[in-house]
């Protein structure tokens, strides 16, 4: 899912300046990939070498990281060879948490004002990161997440609307945690911050409706006071989020996962795109490139009409028996049942399907294809559950509903909510699980299990 650049940035187009971009890792186009840019700062042009290299080295050392490691093929990642006409990052000496000055005061003009003592001496920060968005809206204006590399060996940085972090040994460090920060939206769990709730902070104890619950017990995670302030609560004592050189606790790795489900969803391309006049003379293979977690915990299910069959690969290959005269309807769909996940019914939360329609007659078919990304929520339900789809208006949208048995029970009132969204009414069924069909102009697009409370 890509985005649309703020107003902001496009106004500050010209005041924006375009440098060269480096690959530093490409996995695929930047629509299909999540787009990460570093950001130098600091840096004159005879630096730009040392820059690229520094840059490398730190996303060799993110995607060793755990659950970047994981999803790294959903990654691409540019370096930005920004300008600066003088080396390093600013120090005012004007930080009260420590006696300034720490190390010698400093102003150098940087291109995008990256300085220490933003708040406290070590939060390396900008006071113009309007610049920083005009830089990226002219050089990747299709980036998901940046940061900001300072050239300065001091140790600091800091998470924001980006990631800034210094040139300093623990950078590597420093960027998984400010990250954890600016992609994850997490907390820091080292300290109390003012800041509200958090996927890792949360004033709510109860083991029983904590936002975290079913991860306590496990991979000791528990519900523990904020010295600070102790009617606040973290969930780990050992997080990459309290300390540098940990590991990410299991609650910070299922929200920054959730974070890669949100932006990039595991359909990379398919087979057949929409054409026409397919001679059925033979077989038809249907397949789709997948962009593969390490290892790979996609779990895919195919259906001809409605009905599944037993291929779980990426690959079907159908005879013409397979179909009947007239419309026919190929559905894949594939969900991550990755067990760094312990989310509620996950898999009705990112649900990714493709749709081929195969219209037979005679020896001659035409196929037209359709690719969606699905919300079904709340599962299990009381009364309605809603359908969304992430990338796409719903139209004409009728449900069936069936028993385990596969006795179509009833077809439900449906309700459109928003141009991409429907309700279903399930109120009337007994408490069990059922299968449910979603058609649109009467082509299925979907089927997924749902429970009724």
């Amino acid at each position: 899912m890509k985005k649309i650049l703020l107003l902001l940035m496009i106004s500050q187009l010209c005041f924006s300046q375009v440098f060269e971009t480096v690959p530093i890792l490409e996995n695929g186009p930047r629509d299909k990939r999540i787009n990460m840019v570093i950001l130098g700062d600091g840096f004159t042009a005879g630096q730009q070498a040392d820059f690229v290299a520094d840059a490398s080295n730190l996303v060799d050392y993110l995607f060793n990281k755990s659950p970047f490691n994981q999803y790294k093929n959903y990654f691409n990642v540019y370096a930005v060879k920004v300008i600066s006409a003088e080396s390093g990052v600013k120090h005012p000496g004007t930080a009260t948490d420590v006696t300034e000055p720490v190390f010698a005061v400093s102003n150098p003009n940087n291109f995008l004002g990256t300085t220490f003592d933003v708040g406290v001496h070590r939060c390396v920060y900008s006071n113009t990161t309007n610049v920083v968005s005009s830089v990226l809206a002219s050089n990747v204006p299709d980036f998901d997440i940046a940061f900001v590399l300072g050239n300065s060996p001091e140790y600091g940085g800091c998470g924001g609307t980006y990631a800034f972090v210094s040139n300093h040994p623990s950078a590597s460090e420093i960027v998984v945690h400010e990250l954890g920060h600016s992609f994850g939206k997490l907390a820091d769990e080292y300290w109390f911050s003012g800041t509200g709730e958090s996927p890792n902070k949360t004033k709510n104890n109860n083991a029983a409706t904590n936002k975290w619950k079913n991860w306590i017990g496990i991979n000791n995670v528990g519900i523990f006071p904020y010295t600070e302030s102790p009617t606040w609560f973290r969930p780990h004592q050992n997080c990459e989020m309290r300390f540098l050189d940990r590991e990410f606790c299991s609650v910070c790795k299922q929200q920054l996962v959730e974070r890669v489900h949100t932006l990039q969803n595991p359909i990379d391309s398919f087979t057949p795109t929409n054409s026409s006049a397919i001679n059925l003379t033979g077989p038809i293979t249907f397949s789709v490139n997948e962009i593969l977690p390490v290892p790979n915990t996609l779990a895919n299910t195919w259906s001809v009409n409605g009905t599944a069959i037993s291929e779980t690969s990426n690959v079907a290959t159908l005879s013409p028996s397979d179909f009947i005269n007239g419309v026919n309807t190929v559905l894949f769909t594939v969900v991550d049942k990755n067990t760094l996940l312990k989310v509620d019914n996950h898999e009705n939360l990112h649900v990714s399907t493709i749709s081929w329609s195969v219209t037979k007659t005679l020896a001659v078919v035409d196929i037209n294809a359709s690719q969606r990304n699905f919300q079904v929520y709340p599962n299990p339900a009381k009364s309605q559950i809603f359908i969304k789809d992430e990338t796409k208006n719903l139209k004409n949208i009728t449900v069936e509903i069936y028993d385990a048995s596969g006795r179509n029970l009833k077809s439900p009132r449906v309700q459109n909510l928003s141009a991409n969204e429907v309700s279903v009414n399930v109120e009337g069924l007994l408490p069990q699980s059922y299968i449910i069909k979603v058609y649109e102009n009467k082509t299925l697009i979907l089927t997924q299990k749902i429970i009724k409370e």
